[in-house]
């Protein structure tokens, strides 16, 4: 496993931290003027090519002001404003797959052995399976509150800290299973939260993960229009190939669970496991 060294060189002006690059620690950054918006840098290190948002807002901006249930209306509606047909389009979609997918808890039930569980992002609390006895983190107070009540009388709890920290507050080796699912995107310090979870997986255990994929073909096509773009959530861009490298580098193997379509999948959707020493 490597040092958590992709943040350790950074600059912060108050609400905004420059940070270097996520995954190799270069401070080299090439700005692309097609995917940055506003003051937002979005760009590729200039050392291993990571695509990564330059300048981030700190944890109380998003608690504050950029917190998921309170920018998820504004995005949706900003869509549908600047992109009316193919916004609805994509959510008829979505729709009419929806009845045809298979459930994500009959998924983590697949993956997971019996026992505790750690949804990092946890939202509500409603995403872990009644088989396993559910643990959140949850930077958004209110819905850190609505997942306790969730999670307590199942015999679990959720901490209420950014995510780095949250892990830290766990006992080594103690989850069977860890939920990474539309998260990994969010956190300025990935790789840092990577190896917490490492720390408290078990060696038989399994973490799910989904991120937007920016190798996919429809990012190709449509650029700056890509769904995968929100500005400032969005801080990190990983394809299948920068994901399976991060997570090399935090001492997990990585199994894509999409790997037929994934050129054409907005989403990576990958279970990682310990790797095993040579």
């Amino acid at each position: 496993m490597t040092e958590p060294a992709a943040s350790q060189a950074q600059t912060n002006s108050g609400e905004i931290i420059d940070r270097v690059c996520p995954q190799c620690g270069s401070a080299s950054f090439g700005r692309s003027k097609n995917y940055s918006k506003d003051t937002w840098r979005v760009g590729d290190c200039g050392e291993c090519g990571f695509t990564f948002l330059q300048n981030v807002p700190v944890y109380d901006r998003l608690i504050d002001e950029f917190a998921w249930e309170k920018s998820r209306p504004a995005e949706t509606a900003r869509r549908y404003k600047e992109r009316p047909v193919t916004a609805r389009l994509s959510m008829a979609f979505r729709r009419a797959r929806k009845p045809f997918r298979a459930s994500e808890q009959d998924l983590f039930t697949r993956l997971f052995k019996p026992g505790p569980v750690l949804d990092v992002g946890c939202g509500n609390g409603e995403r872990i399976p009644e088989v396993f006895t559910p643990y959140g983190i949850e930077l958004s107070k209110q819905l850190c509150e609505n997942a306790n009540g969730r999670m307590k009388p199942r015999g679990g709890h959720v901490v209420h800290a950014p995510a780095v920290e949250g892990i830290g507050e766990f006992d080594p080796n103690f989850f069977t299973g860890i939920i990474l699912r539309s998260f990994l995107e969010h956190e300025w310090q990935p790789k840092e939260l990577l190896e917490g979870a490492h720390k408290v997986l078990r060696d038989d255990g399994a973490l799910f993960i989904r991120v937007p994929n920016f190798a996919s073909y429809n990012r190709k096509v449509r650029g700056p229009l890509w769904c995968g773009f929100r500005y400032p959530d969005h801080v990190n861009y990983f394809t299948p190939d920068s994901l399976s490298r991060m997570a090399a580098d935090c001492g997990f193997g990585m199994q894509l669970l999409n790997p037929v379509k994934i050129s054409i999948d907005d989403n990576i959707k990958a279970v990682l496991t310990k790797a095993q020493p040579s």
